[in-house]
Parts: structure tokens; sequence; C-alpha cells
């Protein structure tokens, strides 16, 4: 039988459509696959772009708190600021962190409203609202006293932050303090002389805690600023604190992902100076005011200056140069052997610097040869100098009107620091300013202060009385006709190891000459000094190895260096950074 011919293209049509059907299904499937990559392609790029905004806040957050916390640190120690604590509270501190660095929002409301773009969507995933600041900030282990605080402070009462296996490893040497003072330290940013370090903690310290307390040898941080270079030691004190910052947790469910914690130790480091050649204003090294060049001038060691300018041929066998705010190079310019370009700081010419390195590492790079504090993120250099106001007494009120234990005073002016203080409280008459009658006061044995009166005719000898050529305070008068009180610098030791209950050089190594303000014929040495003023001179001072701490002297009075001064090489201390058999050592 013949087949009917419909039905064979009814076949053939059937099998077609199949094919399209099939050739259709297939490709559906890979729009819908491309689709769906597509999807979780914009998944991931929002997630990216989510974790890089919280990544910019934080990096803004850490920013603003480098240069809130020392000004809050330094407002606590003031007097008065008992009269207004919540100012300095960690809590303020971190508002106003997270306000200067706009951590909320990327624009604010108010400037929103201003643009008027109606109902527009934001496209600033990563805004958020803080109910509070402890929404973003937490201590990362629990306290000692059980209470919650935005930070752990870096002291021995801390021990679960210092236990914690996570966190304890990586954490620097903590302080000693007691419990009041801890309870401040939860609250507000402590800086005091009552915070030492104790032999339990000693990680990256270079000496004896108990024989170096309040400042110890400590290791240089990694930073770009070279004061000195990272890993050397110098002296300083390293107050630290440690918390937390979490982004993105009360606003997880909104963005899908997950809240982001990372751990931050801020520290202050408390640098006395150590450097050859610092200053607070612009420092120009190389030339005199006329043009001529130093000679016999040799650099040994850093140079640091809040604007520093090098003239001619400048040289450093070591150490570095250093500023606060910027550095001016001319003419030949030398560290350790390298020479310091005029633009070592372009653009550029910064980033090539850090990269190179002499032995292949960081350390070695000629970068710490010249730099600039300003281009440093996450540092701040915050220099303390008083003025002539740091050579005067000046009350700190009493301790219930400041925060913190040690006032602002005490601890910037060098005057009330010293150990030892010597008043002229007599004197010939107005116009004849020679000392008659003196007040020494001295630390004991048990670092208390004793003080003796010295009268002439009674118990101050002249020079030539009996006793006299030992007594280490006597007077004179200079080729240049001031009346002068001399300090024989060779006869000091003895005469304070003599004194009752002394607690010897060891605790007296330091000396404020003053006024006394109560009797109206001592006058008030004047800045720059009159002719008509007391003038005070040493002399004897060529060995100071006595003083194996170092001597310091601090007064208003003109002083002139009768004779050659500390010319005595003594053995220099372990990881002191200076050369065997210094001259200048031990430092006056």
């Amino acid at each position: 039988m013949k087949a009917h011919p419909v039905l064979q293209a009814r076949s053939r049509g059937y099998a077609t459509m199949a094919v399209v059907s099939s050739v259709s299904l297939l490709i559906i499937s890979m729009l819908a696959f491309n689709i769906i990559g597509n999807l979780r392609s914009i998944d991931s790029q929002a997630s990216a772009q989510v974790k890089q905004d919280y990544s910019q806040k934080e990096d803004a957050i850490l920013t603003a708190l480098i240069h809130i916390v020392p000004n809050k640190a330094i407002g606590a120690m003031q007097r008065y600021s008992a009269n207004t604590p919540d100012k300095y509270t960690w809590d303020t501190i971190f508002e106003e962190a997270m306000n200067l660095a706009n951590a909320e929002q990327a624009i604010s409301p108010a400037l929103l409203n201003s643009l008027d773009l109606g109902a527009a969507i934001s496209a600033n995933s990563g805004d958020t609202t803080f109910g509070s600041v402890a929404d973003l900030v937490k201590a990362p282990a629990s306290t000692h006293d059980g209470t919650t605080s935005r930070v752990n402070g870096g002291n021995w009462w801390e021990y679960n932050l210092l236990g914690s296996p996570r966190i304890g490893p990586k954490l620097p040497a903590a302080l000693q303090l007691s419990y009041s003072d801890y309870l401040l330290d939860k609250k507000y940013p402590i800086i005091s002389h009552d915070k030492k370090y104790i032999n339990w903690y000693t990680k990256g310290l270079g000496l004896s805690a108990d024989l170096f307390p309040l400042y110890n040898l400590v290791q240089y941080p990694d930073v770009k600023f070279g004061y000195k270079r990272p890993g050397e030691y110098f002296v300083a004190k390293r107050n630290w604190w440690a918390f937390s910052l979490t982004f993105g947790e009360s606003d997880q469910e909104l963005t899908g992902i997950p809240p982001v914690t990372k751990d931050y130790v801020l520290s202050i480091y408390e640098v006395p100076s150590q450097i050859p050649l610092s200053g607070d204003a612009l420092l120009k090294v190389g030339q005199f005011a006329d043009g001529t060049a130093w000679e016999n001038v040799s650099l040994d060691g850093s140079v640091y200056a809040e604007s520093l300018e090098t003239d001619g041929t400048v040289t450093l066998t070591s150490g570095a140069i250093s500023a606060r705010k910027d550095v001016t190079i001319n003419a030949t310019t030398s560290v350790a052997g390298r020479t310091v370009s005029a633009g070592f700081d372009a653009m550029g010419q910064r980033e090539a610097r850090v990269a190179s390195g002499t032995n292949g590492t960081v350390s070695d790079s000629d970068f710490y040869d010249a730099s600039i504090g300003g281009n440093v993120g996450k540092v701040a250099f915050i220099s303390i100098n008083r003025g002539t106001d740091s050579l005067t007494l000046s009350s700190d009120g009493n301790r219930s009107e400041r925060i913190s234990p040690t006032g602002w005073n005490q601890y910037s002016r060098a005057a009330p620091q010293a150990q030892m203080t010597l008043q002229i409280r007599q004197v010939s008459s107005a116009g004849n300013q020679t000392p008659t009658q003196i007040r020494f006061r001295y630390r004991n044995s048990s670092n208390g202060v004793e003080s003796i009166t010295y009268t002439r005719g009674h118990n101050w000898p002249t020079e030539h009385q009996t006793g006299g050529n030992t007594f280490p305070f006597q007077t004179d008068e200079l080729d240049n006709t001031r009346k002068a009180l001399v300090i024989h610098m060779d006869r000091l030791p003895a005469f304070i190891s003599a004194q009752a209950n002394s607690g010897g050089v060891a605790l007296n190594n330091s000396l404020y000459i003053y006024n006394s303000t109560y009797n109206n014929e001592v006058a008030v040495p004047s800045i720059p000094a009159l002719e008509t003023d007391t003038a005070v001179t040493l002399r004897g001072g060529e060995d100071l190895t006595p003083f194996t701490a170092g001597f310091s002297l601090v007064s208003r009075y003109r002083t002139y260096i009768g004779d050659s001064l500390n010319t005595v090489p003594a053995t220099v201390p372990h990881n002191a950074g200076l050369p065997s058999g210094s001259i200048f050592y031990p430092p006056l």
C-alpha cells in the first residue's frame, strides 16, 4: 500500500518542532545562567563595595582618634577639668571621632535635603545609624571590675586582656598603677607620672623595669617618620589602650553582610628629648646668619625641628633629619654617607625610598634619612615646649580640681620636676643682688623633701672661711661685673651625700635655682637678663661621672659655664644607642 504523503510531511514537521524546542530551552537556560551569574556578580560587587565603605570609615575614625586623644589627655591634666569631666571621656572621644570621620552617613541629612533630590535612592549601602557609641566601639576583653567600657587600658589590672590567647601575645608591656587610677584610665585617657613599668611585664623593654620604671628603652615603632629607625631603642614610656571597632552589626539584615570586628591598640609615647640638635621653630643648619659656613662642627646624631632648613654642606655621620612640618634641603646634605636630594619628599620619590633598602629591609632604607611628620597618616607628633614658663613654678591646684593624678604644669614644666631646689631668699641690697641667704632642698632616702637654710655669717662660709672650699654654693663677681651665684659641680656629690638621711646623687641629680617671691629686694630675673640681675656660673664640671643618671640645671638666671664641662667619658649603658666612650655621656 502506498503511504499517504501528508503523514510523511507531518512526521517531518514534528521532528523540526522538537529541535526548535530543544534549542529554545538551551538558549533560555543559558540566559538564565547568565542572569544568575550577573546577579551573583552584582551581589559580590555590592558586598565588596560595602566592605570597602566600612574600611574607609574605619580608617577615617582611626585618623580622627590620633588627633583627638592626645588633646583630651592634656585637657584631663589641666586645672578645673574636673568641673566638666564628660568632655574628656572615651565615649566623648569616640563620638567626636565618628562625627569628624562622618562614620555614619556619606553625606549629612542637611546637605542631602539642600540638594532637593526628592525621593532619590542613595547608593551608599554602607551608610548606617548608630544608636550609641557602644554600637561601634567595645573593649576587646572583660574588665577587672566587671563594668562595661569602651577600652581596655594597658595596665596590670586588665589581666583578662593580657591573658587572652587571641590578643595578649601581641600587646606591649603593661604599666603599673593604683586601682583608683585604673578606674580613671577606663574612663579617660590618663597620662601620669604615676603610671610606671613593672618587672611583671617587660616585653620589648631594653632595661630593667625596677631600675627605670618611669621611662625605659622601648623599640621605635614602624612609622614613616625618622625620629629613630624602626626597631631601634629610644627612651620613652608607652601608654596604650585596646579597643574593638565593629561595622555592620545593625545593618546585617539590610546588607546581608556579616559584621566586621577588628581590634586596635592606640598608643601615646611619652618621649623625653634625646637627640643632639632640636628646635620647636624654624631650625637652620650649616651656615651662620651672615652666610658663612660652619667650621669645625661635626654632627653625630639626629636633627629634629618644627621646620628644618639645611644650607651649605651639612653632613650627619649617623642619625636622621626630621621635622614636624617641612624640610628644605639646600646645597649638599648627607646622612650616613648617603646624599639627601632636595626632592626627597616629592610624590613618587617618597614611595620609591620606602621600597628601597640597602640590605633588602625597610629599616635599612634611606627613607629614614630624612622624613616629615606631616606625611604620616596614623601618627601625630606633639612637641611640648612651654617656653620661658618652663623655668618657673606654677600650681596645678588641688587634686580634686583635675581628672588626671598629674597636673599639666607639673608634667610639662622643667622647674617642678627638679629634685633639688636652691632659693635665693636674701641679697645684699636691691642695688646689689649678691645672695646672702639661700635655702637648699633635697630628696632624702625615702624620696621625701628636706630643707636647710644657709645664711652668710652664720652657717654659710665664704670661700676663704673654714669649710668654704668644700661648700658647693658660693658667690663671686664675674669679669663682666655681674654678681653671681657659683655652683661648684665637683663639690656637689659629696655635699649631697653628707646631708642628713640623704638620697644621694641617685635621687638628687637635678637642680632648680629661683628667686624668693616674699622679699621685694630679691629681683625677679628678667628674660633677656639685665646687667643688674644675679647670674649663675658653673665651675668644676669637667667630671660628671658621679651623676650616673646625668645632671640637669633649670633656672631663669643667666648661666655662664666657667670651666670645661662634661669632658670625662663614662661607660655607655647597654642599648643606649651611643658610641662607646661618648664624650657627652653621662648627659647634661
